[in-house]
């Protein structure tokens, strides 16, 4: 196949190619066809009219649209192979000659990253030793105990920390200043903790006081960053209040002990040892994830790389349309996301993208290692691990086996991906 390659950056090439005519001959009559075939002619069994009068049926146009997407493919691959390349996305495609004799098409194709790894052993980052004082075993205690809080009715006026169950029914002023209910701003018998920061600031402040019963009109004025219909607004609500709870912790003894149902712990001085443990072993693990995260620092700041933008670009792209989803299964739009956050768009792209260049510049460079060391997953470390789970959940080897096969290759990816991982550690001071 006649072609020419042209250098547009370090990480994009311009490829001509001059399809073989007999090619594009061959790939028109394949379209041809399979069009005819679905030509309907009186007197004619489809396909069998004579060819004259099957393309009098036929748009000229698709007929060429149709023979182009049949040779776009074969055509890529074979000079791409031949030239050696790597490409990472599906390339652009522009026809730049078009005839029943001939077709000119032009590729742009953006090129795999390459890098060239720096140092990667014997780097040095400061691994903190985390430790755990009382302060913060009594906290996470507290924590624990309140999670086993009931809520009793009282007879006394509302304070923080009560939940209260109440009505209210929202009211913006209309050009009059007569008020008028708002959408979305009534409920019946709801539940709010105050002091919990559910409400529009002021609002759970105001009910503080309030004896089961009592009615009241409370104005307040909703955030500039809240949602577009209600920002900066003057809101009144009407509420009603239908009772009141306090919140009552257990004190901590043995029965609230065994009341956290916690497997082996039966005793407060058990469940103090228990959250300190749970806590160090919290602490240890941020402490590896920050040393691993300084030491790939350093990798990547001794690589160096050849990386289109355009996938950087795209892997932005990716993570904020998935965080556009997540916000709109939360029944938001995603300017009423930014409305709320105090966001701005703008921001958020440069953020995705700083931090799409880091994902793929530490993922290259891990690939890179892995290569360079050899990093496989064997058929004996897939045993290990399978006999390592059985043993922890207390199942036979080819009940874990079964589980693991619906995913298994993905599973296998993680494990390869933990020993590059654990590798990088390895040789790290």
């Amino acid at each position: 196949m006649k072609h020419t390659v042209e250098t547009l950056t370090p990480s994009q090439r311009k490829i001509v190619v001059s399809v073989d005519q007999p090619v594009w001959k061959a790939a028109q009559d394949k379209a041809f066809n399979k069009a005819a075939s679905k030509v309907s002619i009186p007197g004619f069994r489809p396909g069998k009219a004579p060819k004259e009068l099957i393309k009098e049926k036929i748009n000229p146009e698709s007929l060429f649209n149709e023979a182009i997407e049949e040779i776009l493919t074969p055509v890529y691959s074979e000079v791409i192979t031949e030239e050696k390349l790597t490409p990472f996305f599906r390339p652009s495609v522009n026809v730049t000659k078009l005839s029943a004799d001939e077709l000119e098409l032009v590729y742009t194709v953006t090129l795999f990253p390459s890098t060239k790894l720096g140092e990667y052993k014997g780097l040095k980052a400061t691994k903190v030793a985390p430790s755990v004082d009382e302060e913060e075993v009594n906290a996470a205690i507290k924590k624990l105990l309140e999670g086993n809080s009931s809520l009793v009715l009282v007879e006394r006026p509302a304070k923080l920390g009560d939940t209260v169950v109440l009505d209210f029914d929202g009211y913006l002023p209309d050009e009059k200043g007569n008020l008028k209910k708002f959408e979305g701003g009534e409920a019946k018998n709801y539940s709010l903790e105050l002091g919990s920061h559910q409400f529009v600031p002021g609002f759970e402040e105001a009910v503080v006081g309030l004896k089961a019963g009592e009615k009241k009109d409370i104005k307040v004025t909703f955030p500039t960053n809240y949602v577009k219909d209600l920002a900066g607004k003057e809101a009144t609500f009407k509420i009603e209040v239908h009772e009141v709870k306090e919140k009552q912790t257990p004190a901590l003894d043995e029965e609230a002990v065994k009341e956290l149902n916690i497997k082996d712990v039966d005793s407060v001085e058990k469940l103090k040892a228990h959250e300190k443990e749970t806590i160090l072993k919290d602490k240890v693990s941020k402490a590896e994830a920050d040393y691993y995260n300084a030491i790939m620092a350093e990798i990547v700041k001794g690589t160096t790389y050849v990386i289109d933008d355009s996938i950087i670009v795209n892997e932005a792209a990716q993570m904020e349309e998935n965080l556009k989803k997540q916000v709109e299964q939360q029944g938001l739009s995603f300017e009423q996301y930014l409305e709320i956050t105090g966001g701005k768009e703008e921001d958020l792209k440069k953020t995705y993208h700083e931090q799409a260049e880091k994902n793929i510049k530490e993922f290259l460079a891990t690939e890179e290692i892995a290569k360079a060391e050899k990093i496989l997953v064997s058929d004996e470390d897939v045993a290990a691990e399978i006999k390592k789970i059985a043993e922890q959940y207390k199942m036979k080897e080819d009940e874990v086996k079964n589980i693991l096969s619906k995913n298994m290759e993905q599973w296998k990816e993680n494990l390869r991906q933990k020993k590059i991982h654990d590798f990088i550690v390895s040789v790290s001071k």
